[in-house]
């Protein structure tokens, strides 16, 4: 334990020394605000999920900063899209913009009733009061209507383990890799006011690359928006989040975060071009919305799926990794077609909305659930329809929301929730969600404690946040919920508890501090022996605590450091009982507007896997790091970012991990041997 400690304060003495020798001129403050919100959506996500969809969101939002949104002429649509913002909030904006002149410049927003500097600070990563050309009247007929702030972009991206794996090593004939290590991705998107074009490839690690066309993943959309009544039409690829995400909410978002009141209720996002690599996120066909405040959506989607076959007719519900790289995952690569229809209504005014959503869902073979406990009632058969309604209503200062589903298989669905201002300081939300085992929505991505769809589960949450000015902020959680049926390893109702709770201080505005503390626990089972030798399962909680202290430090416009530590405390059903720690010193030079270097060194130490640690990394353009870390060793890793001319963007990365208690990492086809891992990515991006 001496020698850890002492690790630690050697790496923030070496790295606050480098921090005093730096030279510059200015700090990205957006940059920082879109790194801690893309924070606070990730860190609760495990990256081994394969239902979690994080890289989706990392877009979403990174291209929300990259075009913001024009207060003077956005709809309530278009201002619910920032992330911070809620109905609240933006039927006030609109009411001032209504009452008073446009907004002249985006600190006027500071002078609408009921928001605060500081949530004001929070979305000014995704605002713009717009420029001259955008605040002329546009034609239909004119080229300029089309093509109004053109913006282009070119993305190459290059990414490999330095270590040999072993699926690199093993024939294909004996389950090996047939690809080269190499993960590979390139976009191109030209985008207007009123247009969007797109097309994203990838190739995964392993997978084969012979050209242009042999591309594993290809995506691609053609889009037009905000043409008068018609609101938006996409052939391609597109997502679809409606409502609450009962039925449909593709793309990613907010959960359970440090954001403990504004993350709770979604804000519709209705149909959006899809641009990310996640490859079973997405539909691919057309969609359309017509109106204004009565709007009318209409979408059809067809695409190929890959499964695990059971026979010739049957197979297992659609894996969603993507992965094809070796012999037996090629085989089974689209071998089955997905095809959903459905449609929604919505009316939408400044104080309410209101919308129903159906849709129908047929596969090209039968799928079979499984035979486990916690399989019974998931999806089984060719196909399933289903209809939701939502709404939202705003009531002097609160804020009520809720939408009910129902599927052709009996299932049911419904989360109910307010959301209200206690004060100027302070504000609560409450929600109750009742998520049947039978429901099963295929698409959804409603508030919930499990990450995959909303199915099997009761809950009741309720968060508040209290500001005692600029100087203190406390936030907290609580989350009761259980699971009517089996889930993943269980054999039986179950249920938990998750809480959280906040301190931050803001004792200058170069210097902030935060403690969180967080406790989840719940109901599992473990293995055991009755007295006549027989193997029972026995009922026992399974808890994790975790306690954080972090300081983030800007000495100087050119510098900010950042030094967190953070203990978790982890007990198995059984009743063992092993902890974990972790420490992070960052670095952050700017020495020139043009460039950027971020530098970390982490040091870690578990005691097991269920005393795990995770941290969220800034990484390449679009690129989501939530690295998990177990066992005892020590992480560094160095992201460059340089604007070489206006056009070029260069992106670097390095990153290594030494473990000191074993002598190989992972297993099976990812098994390296030895005690290091070493990541290397370099990305170009071309502006026009």
């Amino acid at each position: 334990m001496l020698n850890f400690r002492k690790r630690i304060i050697l790496s923030v003495s070496l790295l606050f020394i480098a921090a005093g020798q730096a030279v510059g001129r200015q700090a990205d403050s957006v940059a920082v605000i879109l790194e801690r919100d893309l924070e606070q959506a990730t860190e609760n996500l495990d990256p081994d999920d394969p239902d979690s969809d994080p890289e989706s969101f990392l877009v979403y939002l990174q291209e929300l900063a990259a075009n913001p949104v024009n207060i003077n002429r956005a709809r309530m649509d278009d201002l619910l899209l920032i992330p911070g913002m809620n109905f609240r909030y933006a039927s006030a904006i609109i009411t001032y913009r209504n009452d008073h002149a446009p907004f002249e410049s985006i600190e006027d927003l500071t002078e609408v009733p009921g928001l605060d500097g500081t949530v004001f600070r929070s979305m000014l990563p995704y605002l713009t009061i717009g420029s001259r050309r955008e605040q002329r009247r546009d034609l239909y007929f004119n080229k300029r209507f089309w093509l109004n702030d053109p913006k282009s972009e070119f993305i190459s991206r290059y990414r490999t383990v330095i270590q040999k794996q072993d699926g690199y090593i093993r024939p294909d004939s004996l389950g090996g890799f047939t690809g080269s290590p190499v993960h590979y991705y390139q976009r191109f998107r030209f985008a207007t006011s009123k247009l969007s074009l797109n097309v994203t490839q990838e190739k995964d690690p392993g997978e084969k690359l012979s050209g242009i066309r042999s591309f594993d993943y290809t995506s691609w959309h053609v889009a037009v928006q905000k043409t008068g009544m018609l609101q938006r039409v996409v052939i391609g690829d597109y997502s679809l989040s409606f409502g609450q995400g009962l039925l449909f909410w593709t793309g990613g978002s907010f959960g359970k975060s440090r954001d403990v009141v504004r993350s709770v209720s979604k804000n519709e996002r209705g149909i959006r071009p899809y641009g990310s690599a996640g490859e079973a996120s997405g539909f691919r066909g057309i969609a359309f919305t017509l109106g204004n405040r009565f709007q009318l959506t209409g979408f059809y989607s067809h695409r190929k799926r890959t499964a695990t076959e059971r026979d010739s007719l049957t197979i297992r519900f659609p894996v969603t990794s993507g992965y094809h790289r070796t012999l037996n995952e090629q085989h089974r690569k689209n071998n089955v077609s997905q095809t959903t229809a459905g449609g929604r209504l919505r009316y939408q005014s400044d104080i309410a909305h209101a919308g129903v959503t159906g849709y129908i869902n047929t596969f090209s073979r039968f799928v079979e659930p499984g035979d486990l406990p916690y399989q019974r009632h998931r999806f089984s058969g060719r196909k399933l329809s289903g209809f939701s309604a939502d709404g939202g209503i705003l009531l002097r200062n609160v804020y009520f929301f809720a939408e009910g589903a129902v599927t052709s298989q009996g299932g049911t669905g419904l989360i109910a929730g307010a959301e209200k201002s206690l004060g100027p300081s302070t504000d609560a939300v409450l929600l109750y969600r009742r998520y049947d085992p039978a429901l099963q929505t295929l698409f959804g991505g409603s508030f919930a404690e499990q990450s995959s769809y909303p199915s099997n589960e009761h809950g009741f949450y309720t968060g508040v946040s209290h500001s005692f000015g600029t100087l203190l902020k406390i936030r907290a959680y609580a989350d009761i919920f259980r699971f009517p049926a089996p889930r993943f390893l269980t054999s039986r109702p179950t249920s938990g508890t998750d809480y959280l709770f906040q301190i931050e201080v803001n004792p200058h505005r170069k210097l902030h501090f935060y403690l969180l503390a967080r406790s989840k626990t719940r109901e599992s089972e473990f293995s055991s022996s009755d007295p006549f030798g027989r193997e029972i399962k026995v009922p026992g909680n399974q808890s994790r605590q975790s306690i954080r202290i972090q300081a983030e430090w800007s000495p100087f416009n050119f510098i900010r450091t950042r030094t967190r530590i953070e203990q978790m405390n982890a007990e198995t059903p059984e009743g063992t009982v092993s902890r974990g720690i972790l420490f992070f010193q960052d670095l952050r030079l700017i020495p020139d507007p043009r460039v950027k270097l971020d530098l970390r060194v982490t040091l870690f130490r578990t005691e097991d896997y269920e005393s795990r640690v995770y941290q969220f990394e800034n990484d390449l353009l679009y690129v989501m790091s939530n690295t998990m870390l177990y066992g005892n060793g020590i992480r560094y890793y160095a992201l460059l970012q340089v604007k070489t001319f206006s056009r070029l963007d260069l992106y670097a990365k390095l990153s290594t991990t030494v473990y000191s208690d074993r002598t190989e990492i992972s297993s099976g086809n990812l098994r390296i041997p030895g005690n290091r891992r070493s990541d290397a990515g370099i990305q170009v991006r071309f502006r026009i």
